[in-house]
């Protein structure tokens, strides 16, 4: 017989920066959820004290120091977690994407639970990133769950077709009338590179999992529509359903909009670290 789990997955926004202090509200979405992936973190003491107060047991990415960004996974006690390894390297040493792999026990089965983060950077390396990813979850033998911020572009056509049907609609031309690179990091590409032994869907809820902003006093959730970056897939013998919820920043509304109009002048990020500008992405899994 299965048994169900919560998981949440969550970028928090830490921009890389050690001494940042998670926003107060953070840890009353977090409690409740048997199994949570943090992305963009630091596993700094703030953090630690938070996960610790929730009574959780946890596990960190290994720390490559300054303006880096770590992942941490938190489990309940009783799912027994477990540290496989915290980082993923290429052939050549160089680091890929960050990454932890730990193990849970649900009931007498074990999974192997996957916290990834795709680096920023042109999207030829990123999809490299997912491609090292594939390469490592080919060698693991049982069940896996991976989520993550997999720093991916706007979703385009139907989620099941192949990518050779879909290849056209990533196909956009520039000012220069120059190919963008978005062709080669999408979507499709991820799933297509993944497999057919595992399952990703399109998460439903909200239209887009980043992209927080401010437009004439009001709060903007995401930049047009099916940007959705924060995904989750898992291997066939496992059945469940995502959706996205930006329930944190509409409960604080007044919070979000003041920090937006007080940092509009500046470049890049306008909300500030430790208040996350993704939205949660929750899941109920039967494994």
């Amino acid at each position: 017989m299965k048994e169900n789990i919560k998981l949440l997955e969550w970028n928090l926004n830490y921009g890389s920066y050690d001494d940042v202090v998670p926003a107060g509200f953070i840890s009353e979405y977090i409690k409740g959820f048997d199994v949570v992936i943090l992305t963009e973190v630091r596993a700094n003491n703030a953090l630690i004290n938070m996960i610790k107060t929730l009574g959780y047991d946890y596990i960190s990415s290994d720390d490559q120091g300054k303006l880096t960004n770590q992942i941490v996974i938190m489990a309940k006690e009783k799912y027994k977690l477990k540290k496989i390894t915290g980082e993923l390297k290429r052939t050549n040493g160089e680091l890929g994407p960050d990454f932890i792999h730990g193990l849970v026990k649900v009931g007498n089965k074990t999974i192997n639970l996957l916290g990834v983060r795709i680096k920023t950077s042109g999207y030829a390396e990123r999809f490299m990133q997912v491609k090292l990813i594939s390469t490592y979850i080919s060698t693991i033998k049982g069940s896996i769950i991976c989520g993550g911020n997999f720093n991916s572009g706007q979703i385009r056509g139907l989620v099941d077709s192949d990518y050779s049907d879909v290849e056209p609609l990533y196909k956009y031309r520039n000012r220069n009338r120059e190919l963008s690179d978005l062709r080669f990091y999408n979507f499709h590409l991820i799933k297509n590179v993944i497999g057919d032994e595992f399952v990703l869907k399109e998460t439903m809820g909200e239209d887009n999992s980043w992209g927080l902003a401010e437009n004439k006093g009001n709060l903007v959730y995401g930049f047009g529509k099916r940007v959705k970056n924060d995904l989750l897939f898992y291997t066939s013998d496992i059945e469940g359903d995502s959706n996205y919820s930006w329930e944190h920043v509409k409960e604080n509304n007044q919070e979000y909009l003041d920090m937006l109009t007080r940092n509009g002048r500046r470049h890049g990020n306008k909300v500030e670290h430790g208040y996350p500008d993704h939205a949660r992405l929750i899941a109920e899994l039967a494994v």
